[in-house]
């Protein structure tokens, strides 16, 4: 007989985001994260434990929230990732601040560690003349689905594209492992990000695994390992709901260090997109 405490056992717990504390000064926050966080513990790279940089996307997310309960972020704008936390550093003094001006439509966030800026970016919570326009379609549309789908039927497996990533020098734990297959077509890439072992999918590994999806395309060409350096623009086509369900990443990829994609649900409904994610080789 099952009982309830060994399903609990089998069961992936859920994941808690990097805690956010006040600070004194108004409009900051302390981030407080253990060095064997989840989010520390399955991102390695090099064999270090590295932060993911949609970490700091989601701690802006979070806090931003906390500043203007009950505004909606409806996209992010101008990201960028300067420097890689790392779990082999003081994690003591990690910062997210925010400045904006009295009733502005944005806010500007920095995420810094013992004084160093780490990353950056603007949250828009109105939608500007850009974000409207790239609200009205996904930046990665459908016919890119059809287009691999009509062209090749061979998959990266999860085994397959995990094994890839490590002999890149970066190694993910279960939870960054959602991508259940990747189908690729030239420069183009459709994924499928499940939590069909439990495991849940938040806002992190589900930001991640879409970018593992991109880097996905160039397997075979190069070798290189590859991190976030900048961000055109995230916009969200939906409200966003995590734990998520299921997904499907469309990925086209611009150039060497640059890519679109777009998330959908399981029905193939828009959730977000992002363009013009720049990326640079890992440390």
């Amino acid at each position: 007989m099952t009982t309830e405490a060994d399903e609990a056992i089998r069961r992936p717990a859920a994941v808690s985001p990097i805690q956010l504390l006040a600070a004194d000064e108004d409009g900051t926050f302390r981030a407080r994260i253990d060095r064997d966080h989840t989010y520390l513990r399955e991102h390695l790279v090099g064999g270090r434990r590295v932060l993911p940089g949609v970490a700091c996307l989601e701690m802006a997310l979070r806090g931003a929230a906390r500043l203007r309960p009950g505004a909606p972020v409806y996209a992010v704008r101008d990201a960028a990732w300067l420097r890689p936390i790392s779990g082999e550093e003081p994690l003591d003094d990690l910062v997210v601040a925010f400045r904006h001006a009295p009733g502005a439509s944005t806010v500007d966030y920095t995420v810094s560690n013992r004084g160093a800026l780490c990353s950056m970016g603007t949250l828009l919570f109105e939608k500007d003349a850009t974000v409207e326009k790239l609200d009205r379609a996904p930046t990665v549309g459908l016919d890119v689905r059809d287009e691999i789908c009509a062209h090749t039927t061979s998959h990266l497996t999860r085994s397959e594209l995990y094994e890839e990533f490590s002999d890149m020098g970066i190694d993910y734990g279960p939870y960054f492992r959602r991508n259940t297959y990747v189908q690729r077509y030239g420069q183009r890439s459709l994924a499928w990000l499940s939590h069909n072992d439990g495991t849940p999918m938040g806002v992190v590994n589900l930001l991640d695994c879409s970018f593992q999806s991109g880097l996905a395309i160039s397997i075979g060409e190069h070798r290189d390992s590859l991190m976030p350096f900048s961000m055109g623009h995230m916009v969200f086509h939906a409200p966003a709901r995590f734990p998520a369900d299921s997904a499907f990443v469309l990925t086209e990829k611009l150039s060497a260090f640059r890519t679109n994609f777009t998330v959908f649900d399981e029905d193939y409904a828009p959730l977000l997109s992002v363009v013009d994610l720049g990326v640079k080789p890992a440390l």
